[in-house]
């Protein structure tokens, strides 16, 4: 009878824990669900649709050879722009002494057109120019290999000492662009080269190698010095905006919204999305600077929550 007594006694100090372990739980459920919220603060930005693309550039460039051999004196900086007949350097030859007769062979270079002159030449100067580019084999652009060479103070005959570029000539390139469907021949695509962004004509698509030539308006700064380099294709044009991150996103029932932070309270907002890109979106008529919760989830809706762990 007393072990009858006994098992209903753990019997029922056995559910009343179970019940008020419950009750507790239940209390504090949504405490404990706001706790596990994470927030990101909605924040004006810019979506940009950009690709890096390989690109081949060609300008008009003539190459300044020395007549013999000797020691080199440079006339102005590297890059300086000349006129046509300016003097470019001065060469002393091999055994002639300051002060003496000799100095009298020294030899004068001038300038055979106008442009800017660089102390270095890749070989490729007279294979990749302006003109030919339009009609030459692209599969053979791609394997030429350029041997980048600066002049040294000492050089001998027939030894380039530099090259001069046409800056007055529009810059032309080869882009490697993995989609040339949406492009064509005679409109304007944009391209970030250095820190220049610019609107440039395409004048020929290819399938094989994939890509496009196209024409600056102008010449491109640093395409001498670097022949070959990566730049920024401009696809589409960027979106200005509100930013989220698209984790953000949920659809509840049919309607696409976040939950948003309002005076201590998880609410849900229907939005639309202008822009996107892989990680962030652009939201119509969203407050810069309001939280929003980037873990959601049904339920949240209504909870009392803080924002400390932005």
């Amino acid at each position: 009878m007393e072990g009858k007594r006994r098992k209903t006694n753990y019997w029922f100090w056995g559910i009343l824990f179970i019940v008020l372990a419950g009750g507790i739980v239940w209390c504090y459920r949504s405490t404990l669900i706001a706790g596990r919220i994470k927030f990101a603060v909605a924040e004006t930005g810019t979506i940009r649709h950009e690709r890096s693309v390989a690109a081949t550039f060609a300008n008009q460039e003539l190459t300044v050879l020395t007549p013999l051999s000797g020691k080199v004196q440079y006339i102005g900086e590297d890059g300086q722009r000349l006129r046509r007949g300016e003097t470019v350097a001065v060469v002393q030859p091999e055994g002639a002494a300051p002060g003496t007769m000799e100095n009298a062979q020294n030899q004068t270079i001038t300038a055979a057109m106008g442009g800017l002159f660089f102390r270095q030449s890749d070989g490729l100067e007279s294979v990749l120019t302006s003109e030919n580019l339009i009609s030459m084999d692209l599969n053979k652009l791609l394997t030429q290999t350029s041997s980048l060479k600066t002049s040294e103070a000492t050089v001998q005959k027939g030894e380039v000492l530099g090259k001069i570029v046409n800056n007055l000539i529009p810059t032309m390139a080869f882009l490697e662009t993995p989609n040339i469907d949406e492009l064509t021949v005679g409109k304007t695509m944009r391209v970030t080269a250095g820190n220049q962004t610019i609107s440039a004509k395409v004048l020929r698509k290819s399938d094989q190698p994939k890509g496009v030539i196209v024409q600056f308006p102008h010449y491109i700064d640093g395409t001498a010095a670097q022949r070959r380099q990566e730049v920024s294709w401009i696809y589409r044009p960027p979106t200005n905006g509100v930013l989220i991150p698209k984790s953000a996103l949920w659809t509840q029932g049919e309607e696409l919204g976040v939950f948003l932070w309002s005076e201590g309270v998880v609410q849900f907002k229907k939005v639309k999305v202008l822009d996107e890109d892989d990680k962030m979106a652009c939201i119509m008529d969203l407050p810069n600077g309001i939280p929003v919760v980037i873990t959601p989830r049904d339920g949240l809706e209504g909870l009392v929550a803080n924002v400390k762990n932005i």
